[in-house]
């Protein structure tokens, strides 16, 4: 039996931009796809294990229902769950290697969901905002805590 790996497109049009263990980053057009085998919690609580993770950007931003549905057709990820933990450019989806682990993540009801248009992502009741997290590594404003403009008192 062969190991996993990250998921890499099917079809022409994709370029690969960049791989490095396990990451592999591909373009086409304006769409750009990061893809990993990620060792991270299951969705039930259960432990930890090898998820697929496949996220998706256009344009340096979140992608179009049109892109999007290309991309996880390219990458075999249709139908996969999407789970965002914080308001970025992408949108992410996860798969679980092993078919009994592929249940909703439980994050869904114990952390507070986030709308900002059709994009969806959980925030944690208790613990740090990942709103603001981002913030600290790209500069992009948290959603729920905007800094007070310049010259407020």
């Amino acid at each position: 039996m062969t190991a996993p790996a990250e998921r890499r497109p099917s079809g022409a049009g994709w370029a690969l931009l960049r791989s490095a263990a396990g990451v592999s980053w591909w373009r086409s057009g304006g769409v750009t796809v990061g893809s990993e085998l990620a060792v991270a919690d299951y969705p039930d609580g259960s432990g930890v294990g090898p998820q697929w993770l496949v996220s998706v950007s256009e344009n340096g931003g979140r992608p179009s229902r049109h892109a999007l549905r290309a991309a996880l057709k390219a990458f075999g990820m249709l139908g996969t769950e999407e789970d965002n933990h914080h308001p970025g450019i992408a949108r992410h989806f996860w798969l679980p290697v092993d078919p009994s682990k592929r249940v909703d993540c439980q994050c869904k009801a114990s952390e507070v969901t986030v709308a900002d248009g059709a994009y969806r992502w959980t925030n944690p009741v208790d613990g740090p905002c990942r709103g603001c997290e981002l913030q600290g590594l790209t500069g992009r404003p948290c959603p729920l805590h905007p800094a007070p403009a310049a010259g407020a008192a």
